[in-house]
């Protein structure tokens, strides 16, 4: 039973504390079982429950508690950073890599300026240097980033950056690939992500996107007859050839025209197969030029033909005549009949190739298959010879040789191309 205290015992009280109007007093009163109810009186003689601030102030001081230590972690030592950095090379994300973990594992070279820079060669590379390889080789990236010109994209810095697909196994650059970076890229603030892209892309397109081609070429005035004898077995194999015409003022112009009509190309081959070599020696490339190169090229033109690409006789050059034979024509085929020679294709994306004799005395059918069966995507395999049938000389090529090598390149899907629509390889780049 809980003890009852009148008013005027409660004023008793008051008065004896000492207690003005203006103070509280917390009385406990007592209950059954000895413990108090956690009331107060204030000077209005009103109970108070005080509970609920009890209970907060408690939950207050634990979530106060919790919220310190979460805002607080356990701290990394340099140690424990500099391991999660080296762990993060070939990562798929770094960016969680922050300017602080590099500043704390004394990386100098990075800054909050280079940190994207750094974050994609971590995710880029498949590298796993160790510290002092990796420091160094995080300056050279920032050097490449600070660059200003392409000129200045050595092979040497790539090699340096570490970067992949640009050299061969046996540490030689690949010229080709080199060359589409340079084209790929911007002029200046080099990433390494996005050259390593660039190489990419490349070998994407060489293993995967752009054809396999063969060109197939046939020299001389005189071997007009035979190549319009055998059109329709070109016909056989939706196969095409570039015909280097001398002699023009000589020969059939209704044939020649013919052949170009059925889908075929017409070339330059000289008025009357001067050795360019020699006579512009002796002579002058001026004079070359006006007596071996513009009458023909003129009339050919004045016939309706379209001709853009031109042949050495004899695969007689020099590098004046290249200079000024290109003022003329988009494309130049040399030729090589050397006894060493050695079939294989050659970048498409040249302007200046060379033809690779299968005349009768150089013919080897496995070696030409083997030449087309090696063939990277954007490379051209360029073939030439003379007379189709046999001659008085070594200069032809026979019908039965001939179709051996259409229906070989036609079997492996490889593309028939003009001399001057090989360099096409890569499409119209116009979009």
């Amino acid at each position: 039973m809980k003890y009852r205290y009148s008013a005027w015992i409660v004023a008793l009280l008051l008065s004896v504390s000492g207690c003005n109007s203006d103070s509280k007093t917390v009385i406990e009163l007592p209950v059954e079982g000895g413990q108090g109810d956690n009331t107060s009186t204030d000077n209005n003689g009103t109970n108070t429950d005080n509970s609920s601030d009890t209970d907060n102030s408690d939950k207050d001081n634990t979530n106060t508690d919790d919220s310190d230590n979460s805002n607080n972690p356990v701290k990394e030592t340099k140690e424990e950073v500099i391991k999660r950095i080296l762990s993060a090379q070939g990562a798929e994300s770094t960016t969680s890599l922050a300017l602080k973990d590099f500043e704390i594992a004394e990386f100098g070279c990075v800054t909050a300026e280079n940190l994207s820079v750094i974050q994609g060669y971590f995710n880029t590379t498949q590298d796993e240097l160790q510290l002092a390889a990796l420091k160094h080789r995080l300056c050279k990236v920032v050097e490449l980033f600070e660059l200003n010109s392409k000129s200045l994209l050595t092979p040497n810095r790539l090699k340096e950056v570490g970067l992949r697909g640009i050299f061969f196994e046996d540490g030689k650059l690949d010229q080709w690939a080199y060359d589409e970076l340079i084209l790929a890229i911007p002029e200046s603030h080099f990433e390494y992500a996005a050259l390593q892209g660039a190489v990419e892309d490349f070998l994407h397109n060489q293993s995967s996107v752009w054809p396999k081609q063969i060109n197939i070429s046939f020299d001389d005035g005189g071997a007009l007859n035979s190549i319009h004898d055998h059109l329709d077995l070109f016909d056989k194999y939706n196969a095409t050839f570039t015909y280097y015409v001398s002699h023009y003022s000589t020969i059939d112009h209704s044939k020649v025209a013919d052949i170009e009509n059925r889908g075929h190309e017409i070339g330059h081959h000289g008025v009357i197969h001067r050795h360019a070599k020699i006579y512009s020696e002796e002579n002058g490339v001026q004079k070359w030029i006006a007596d071996d190169i513009t009458p023909q090229l003129d009339a050919m033109r004045k016939d309706g033909l379209t001709v853009t690409s031109y042949a050495y006789p004899f695969g007689a050059y020099t590098k004046e005549t290249d200079r000024e034979i290109k003022k003329y024509f988009t494309h130049v085929r040399k030729f090589a009949s050397w006894s060493s020679v050695i079939y294989r294709g050659e970048r498409s994306d040249r302007p200046i190739t060379t033809g690779l004799s299968m005349d009768s005395h150089r013919f080897d059918l496995d070696k030409i298959q083997n030449a087309i069966d090696t063939l990277k995507g954007g490379e051209t395999l360029y073939l030439a010879t003379h007379v189709i049938g046999k001659t008085g000389n070594e200069w032809y090529i026979t019908p039965e040789n001939l179709e051996n090598v259409l229906a070989y390149a036609s079997a492996k899907g490889l593309k028939f191309c003009h001399t001057s629509e090989c360099m096409n390889f890569k499409g119209d780049t116009t979009n």
